[in-house]
């Protein structure tokens, strides 16, 4: 039988979950990161547009904010809004719309393309707004509620609906493009953005005509932190975040050292905290997911298929469907995506990570024919880690249980122990000391010694 093949296939494995996780995690942000738009060419008036599309958050009204102040100096002659937006996010209804009404160009909003919709918070922009466009099919309202996510004040946004212009029955109900125009609250439809812009030519601002005549279209990006931050505020990217993290670390609990799955589990936990920190977040579901995710870890760690089991997977389904707090079911987990959520768990705790472990405790046959060889360290023992014996990597650990041993130090395998090599270092002063308080970790003796 060939020496070191299982222990090669155990390592696989391990590199095969660690990419799985990495994987994971980098398939869970990629949508964070849309492309960046291109100017308009061109030699007529410039026209920027602004594109606000999701939720309405805090990243997206401080890019508007910068953004309006400085056109004036970018010699816009007018800015153009595109706007699909579901709701407000921390952000104050108030505040959109002196942000519009207050800017030094004419400020044009465009409900488009077609189901488009402008709702929450995302409908006080057309109450500050000097020209209003939208297509036939897209949605205006229900204004209220505002804000979709913790602090919702009702009783402001009623006034502040009463006091915008914005007729009462929108605060309620919602209406079509279309319907929107016949009632006044649009001044004209457009079912692409060229023709939104060109419709724009005639339309009176403080009873003076814009001229676009031969216009020059500049889109507008937002900054890649803004777009970062914009992209986490997203409740099903936060669950997608969560669900990462656990699987990356308890997979990581059980390795020596830490690796690839351990920094990308770190990764989704940061990212994760930035998405809880802005979402409307079921604190005691958010309790309950965590416990269910820890104790299906400790499921796996004893091997078992049982209470444990179902009581995990039983945390993890109600704090899936419970997880986000909001009136917009666009802000909480889809019910199929909480289904999913717990069919991985247990697919990942209860098949995959309990056979990798399974294989790791048990001992590679021919492995005893080890003892004697020699090797060299490919990831740093700290005791433990990686290295390579007769052209195959082993999980090894210093015999010693102590201190560290750098990379490309050459190592005697002294035994195995539940497949793990113990190893000595042909040159003892080349193991460092394990750093505690209060006392030095003891010398390594010399393997003649042991003899």
């Amino acid at each position: 039988m060939a020496r070191g093949g299982v222990g090669g296939n155990n390592g696989a494995m391990r590199r095969a979950a660690s990419l799985l996780c990495l994987a994971g995690a980098l398939l869970a942000t990629l949508g964070v990161l849309p492309a960046r738009a291109q100017d308009g060419q061109g030699n007529g008036p410039v026209i920027e547009v602004f594109e606000a599309s999701g939720v309405l958050d805090a990243s997206v009204l401080g890019a508007l904010r910068r953004d309006l102040a400085g056109a004036p100096g970018r010699g816009a002659r007018v800015f153009l809004i595109q706007l699909s937006s579901f709701g407000g996010l921390g952000v104050d209804p108030a505040e959109v719309r002196r942000v519009v009404a207050g800017a030094g160009v004419p400020v044009a909003v465009w409900v488009g393309p077609r189901r488009a919709e402008a709702a929450g918070t995302a409908a006080f922009l057309l109450a500050g707004a000097d020209v209003v466009g939208v297509a036939r099919d897209a949605r205006i309202g229900p204004a209220l509620p505002a804000e979709l996510g913790r602090g919702r004040d009702p009783a402001a946004e009623a006034a502040l609906l009463a006091s915008s212009g914005l007729p009462a029955a929108l605060g309620r109900s919602r209406v079509t493009g279309a319907a929107a125009e016949a009632a006044g609250l649009a001044d004209y439809q457009a079912e692409s953005l060229p023709d939104a812009v060109r419709r724009l030519d005639g339309q009176r601002v403080d009873g003076r005509p814009l001229e676009v005549t031969g216009f020059q279209v500049r889109f507008l990006s937002r900054s890649l932190a803004d777009r970062v931050r914009h992209g986490l505020a997203n409740p099903t990217l936060a669950y997608l975040l969560l669900l990462a993290a656990a699987a990356c670390l308890s997979f990581e609990w059980f390795q020596p050292g830490f690796g690839v799955a351990g920094a990308a589990g770190l990764a989704c936990v940061l990212l994760a905290v930035f998405s809880l920190a802005v979402l409307p977040v079921n604190w005691l579901a958010l309790a309950l997911l965590l416990a269910g995710q820890a104790l299906f870890t400790v499921d796996a760690a004893m091997g078992g298929l049982g209470l444990a089991t179902a009581g995990a997977a039983g945390l993890t389904a109600a704090g899936s469907w419970w997880l986000f707090s909001s009136p917009s079911p666009l802000l909480s987990v889809d019910g199929r995506l909480a289904v999913l959520g717990v069919l991985w768990s247990l697919a990942w705790f209860v098949v995959i990570l309990t056979v990798i472990l399974r294989s790791q405790r048990q001992a590679p046959m021919g492995t005893e024919a080890l003892v004697g060889s020699r090797g060299v360290v490919r990831s740093m023992l700290n005791p433990g880690g990686i290295v390579v014996v007769d052209g195959a990597m082993w999980r090894a650990r210093l015999a010693a249980g102590e201190g560290s041993l750098g990379t490309g130090q050459r190592i005697r395998v002294g035994a195995v122990v539940d497949g793990i090599l113990q190893v000595e270092p042909e040159d003892p002063a080349a193991v460092r000391p394990a750093r505690r308080r209060g006392r030095r970790a003891p010398p390594v003796a010399e393997p003649a010694a042991r003899e």
